[in-house]
């Protein structure tokens, strides 16, 4: 996963040059943090995405307040997860019919290694989905394969392997500068090209067959919005998720939650960000094994 954004820590104080930042609990424009309308209340994308970082309560209580809206205007939405490889889409629809209890539903989508944050962070929303028969999608791919791609590249491994999923859409110059600076800052020896060429292989894998099972999704049921919830960094600048998506004609909604905004983070960062605010208390993740 990328590496969010640093934003400075001066909400609702005097910035540098006399700025101000913008105020918790506003949408606002990622290019000039001034406000905007709600986005989720009329959306006009047939395909909404919204960003979380994975251990802020504050970022999944923002999601299900968004999803909340987004079912009242239209309860016939698909909400999908990065969350969840594909194995686990039977799972999720005996979850979703109230045919398991949460603790056997955590089991059986092996929870604790698949994904391993506090899995408390997450339930309000699974358990929205149940209540409401909201059709639960899983966006990802296995562990497994993320690793292998990383290991040998898209080209080195056999079109059997790769669980169903099609050659991503090439990276922008950007993103790959992006993705280059991440694994830079990681220490340790520089990084071969060959082993550079990998790990964008590897993001690009991720990027790619969450946008493929969206398309799926939207394919088999037109007509139905789909809202998919997967880190920020799968979103931000439209790189990622969007830009897989864009590849194949689509135009997502990108909305992505920020503690902080006391800088413009570009206009192209995200269609909408709002500011949930300093964090009071973050779960920690849970221990992989």
């Amino acid at each position: 996963m990328r590496l969010a954004v640093l934003l400075p820590l001066c909400l609702l104080a005097a910035c540098a040059g006399g700025r101000r930042c913008a105020p918790a609990r506003h949408w606002v424009s990622p290019a000039t943090l001034r406000d905007l309308p709600d986005p989720t209340a009329h959306p006009a994308a047939g395909v909404v995405l919204l960003g979380e970082h994975h251990d802020s309560a504050a970022d999944h209580a923002w999601q299900l307040a968004s999803i909340r809206r987004l079912y009242a205007v239209d309860p016939s939405i698909v909400l999908g997860f990065e969350m969840f490889p594909r194995a686990a889409q039977p799972v999720l629809e005996l979850w979703v019919a109230g045919r398991l209890s949460e603790a056997d539903f955590l089991a059986r989508t092996d929870w604790a290694h698949v994904w391993g944050f506090a899995p408390e962070l997450y339930m309000p929303i699974f358990r929205f989905a149940r209540d409401h028969r909201v059709p639960m999608r899983a966006l990802n791919v296995s562990h497994r394969l993320v690793h292998l791609v990383s290991q040998l590249g898209w080209a080195g491994v056999p079109a059997s392997a790769r669980e169903g999923v099609g050659t991503p859409a090439p990276p922008s110059a950007a993103y790959r500068r992006e993705l280059a600076e991440v694994m830079s800052g990681h220490g340790g020896p520089p990084m071969s090209p060959e082993r550079l060429n990998h790990f964008v292989d590897a993001q690009l894998l991720w990027d790619g067959a969450m946008a493929e099972a969206i398309e799926a999704q939207r394919a088999s049921e037109p007509g139905r919005p789909m809202v998919a919830l997967m880190g920020a960094g799968h979103l931000e600048n439209r790189d990622g998720v969007p830009h897989q998506l864009e590849a194949s004609g689509a135009r997502p909604l990108v909305l992505i939650p920020v503690d902080e905004a006391c800088e413009p983070l570009g206009r192209d960062y995200a269609d909408a960000v709002y500011v949930v605010g300093p964090s009071v208390s973050e779960a920690p993740a849970a221990p992989r094994s």
